[in-house]
């Protein structure tokens, strides 16, 4: 294991005190994961079944889509009722999981909330003197009750 690997899996374990006692995470640092029968993955698209796929079903809902095996991670939210997001899940500061926060439309990554990122993959606050890495925003189409998530080399 590297030096870079045990820092971020120690930023990792120690991700779900920081944020949700700082009071700066909504619902807490985790978003539902969307379940199995929700979507399908095609080449480049994961498509969701909204009608499934309740989080997403009002204004400020979120999830995530993971496929560990397709080393896929995506945060999906709805920030307006007729707008869908999706971006990378993971910061690119540290590899901690973000997380939507409604009330200020942006994504806040739970380990020790140091990075904070707009809606369009910009970063709005970065830890250190680092050059900021903005996040993979996806693009997002609605077909009547289906989400469709480009994403560039899924196979």
């Amino acid at each position: 294991m590297t030096r870079r690997e045990w820092l971020q899996a120690a930023a990792l374990s120690a991700c779900a005190s920081c944020a949700c006692r700082a009071g700066v995470a909504q619902d807490c640092c985790t978003l539902p994961e969307v379940s199995a029968d929700a979507m399908r993955i095609e080449p480049g698209l994961v498509v969701i079944d909204l009608a499934r796929a309740r989080e997403l079903g009002q204004t400020g809902g979120a999830l995530k889509i993971v496929d560990s095996a397709r080393k896929l991670e995506i945060l999906v939210a709805r920030p307006a009722k007729n707008q869908f997001v999706a971006l990378d899940q993971r910061c690119t500061h540290g590899g901690g999981q973000l997380t939507y926060v409604h009330r200020h439309k942006h994504l806040y990554c739970t380990c020790w909330g140091h990075a904070k990122f707009a809606l369009d993959g910009s970063v709005l606050r970065w830890p250190n003197t680092q050059k900021p890495r903005p996040l993979r925003a996806l693009t997002v189409e609605r077909r009547g009750g289906f989400l469709r998530v480009q994403v560039e080399g899924l196979a």
